[in-house]
This record gives structure tokens, C-alpha cells and sequence, in this order.
């Protein structure tokens, strides 16, 4: 049965695995040129737990987060850390909450262990009035960041998340984080390749090819992409082999299906990227 937390850890794996690796051909000098330069960074460690976690762990709301802050001076990486941060709050956040720019980590646990106590709370209140025996669960949230890439112009993040609030199954989801380092702004697609029906060419052709899928099947028959045509994630990211494709668990598919995801490489990318505003 298909488990989202160990798919989500075969991810951070694998993105491990680009991150590490070096491409010998020329078109993959970035790859060569992100080893001699790295920017000065600290892995940021977050926990919280409820006090039920000390007696029951069928009722206990945990935190555990992991994520990179950059430790270089200057704006341009307050900005990049900032955002970074942000991200990793909303997952302490429900659809309906809202992040207030005074909030912290801590704030937004303590609000997260808060909605755990109430929802206990009610729910042994609701068995008492039905005469029955209260049905709680854990709350966990675990959030593992990681740099992907970097180099003199530009980094990327990758944000791996896990949440279970009760209901049929957890949530998992990762997010690409890409950034400038001249502007501290995010790199959009569109910033890296003009050329965006070529691109969309291309990425569907290596999609087909990484699924085993015929280049004229249908794919919604294939079970892919609600109206059978393809199109680009939401979420992409720098790798050290090329640009990652990544596309969560309902984005494209049923939930059972689980993330998918590819990989363009420098070489099969070729003259559609804009190399200058990554190396």
C-alpha cells in the first residue's frame, strides 16, 4: 500500500543523489563550478510536543523541523532566509489560519498544540454525551529542508513536508524553493527559459519517457492530468544534474499514485536555458 512518508523520504534521497553528483560533460560545468563555491549556511532545528506525548502517544501532537537559514550578511540573504522561513510556518497553519508577521515558530506551535488540545477536548466531551469511548488520534507535523543546489548566482531549496491531523491518510508535499542571489528574489521557470512551448515539448516528452508511456497514449487513460493534457508543475527546482520537475500527491493524479516527478538534464535542456542566470 502506497505509504506518503516513505515515498517522501525515497525523495529526499534522491535529491540527495542530484545534489551530489558530478557531470563530466562541459554543458554540466555549472555542476563542477557549485563545488568550489559555497555560501556559509546552518541547518535550523525546531521541536514542540504536547504534555500528552509524556504519557500516551495515542494522544500527542508533535513538531520536528529541519531547514536551512543562510549565515552570509547583507539583505539579499535576509530575504532569501525570510522567505524560506515563511514557507515552513504555513506548515504549521491550517487552510483558514492566517501567519501574522509578528508570529514565530514558536507562536505557530503553540497554536498548533492548542488546536490539538481543544480537538481532544471535544472529542471526549462528544463520548461522554454519546456514552461511547472517545476516538483520538495523534497530530504530527515534520518538515526536512535541504540546499539542492548553489552558486554564485543562484541557490535552491527543497522543502519536504509531512502533516497528519487525523482524517483517511497524512498529507505529504515538497516544495522548490529557487532564488536569486544577485536580487533575492524567487527564479521563476520563465526567468531561465523563454522559450516556453519548446519547454513544454520537451518535459513531456521525458515525462511520457520516465512513466513508460507511449508518445501518443492518452493521458488520462493513463491516469494522468484530468483533462488529458499535459502541462508544468507548480514546482520545480535546481538540481545538480539539471532542472527537477516535481509534481505533488492529487496535482496530476489520484492519491494512490503519489508524487511524480523527473528530471531535464543540462544537456537534453541544451540552448533553452539561460546558463547566465545560474552560473
Amino acid at each position: 500500500m502506497f505509504n506518503p512518508k516513505y515515498r517522501l523520504l525515497t525523495l529526499a534521497i534522491l535529491l540527495f543523489t542530484f545534489s551530489s553528483c558530478q557531470p563530466e560533460k562541459p554543458k554540466a560545468e555549472i555542476a563542477a563550478e557549485k563545488n568550489k563555491f559555497v555560501f556559509k549556511k546552518e541547518q535550523q532545528h525546531f521541536a514542540k510536543a504536547s504534555d500528552g506525548c509524556k504519557s500516551d502517544s495515542a494522544e500527542c501532537a508533535t513538531i520536528e523541523m529541519n531547514f536551512p537559514q543562510f549565515k552570509e550578511k547583507g539583505a539579499i540573504f535576509q530575504q532569501i532566509n525570510d522567505s524560506i522561513l515563511h514557507y515552513v510556518k504555513t506548515a504549521l497553519t491550517f487552510e483558514d489560519e492566517e501567519i501574522e508577521a509578528s508570529m514565530n515558530l514558536n507562536d505557530l506551535g503553540n497554536r498548533f498544540i492548542q488546536d490539538y488540545n481543544e480537538y481532544t477536548a471535544e472529542s471526549k466531551s462528544q463520548a461522554t454525551e454519546d456514552n461511547s469511548d472517545p476516538f483520538i488520534t495523534g497530530w504530527s507535523i515534520e518538515t526536512e529542508g535541504q540546499v539542492t543546489f548553489e552558486s554564485p548566482k543562484a541557490v535552491s531549496i527543497s522543502l519536504s513536508n509531512y502533516t497528519y491531523t487525523g482524517g483517511a491518510h497524512p498529507n505529504s508535499n515538497i516544495t522548490l524553493l529557487n532564488y536569486s542571489v544577485l536580487t533575492g528574489k524567487p527564479l521563476k521557470i520563465k526567468d531561465l527559459v523563454s522559450n516556453q512551448s519548446k519547454l513544454v515539448q520537451l518535459a513531456e516528452q521525458k515525462f511520457r519517457k520516465t512513466l513508460e508511456l507511449a508518445a501518443n497514449a492518452n493521458l488520462n487513460d493513463q491516469g494522468y492530468f484530468w483533462d488529458g493534457k499535459f502541462q508544468l508543475p507548480a514546482n520545480f527546482g535546481i538540481v545538480e544534474e539539471g532542472l527537477l520537475f516535481f509534481y505533488n500527491s492529487y496535482e496530476i493524479a489520484a492519491y494512490a499514485v503519489g508524487p511524480t516527478d523527473f528530471v531535464l538534464t543540462w544537456e537534453e535542456l541544451g540552448d533553452l536555458l539561460d546558463m547566465s542566470k545560474l552560473k
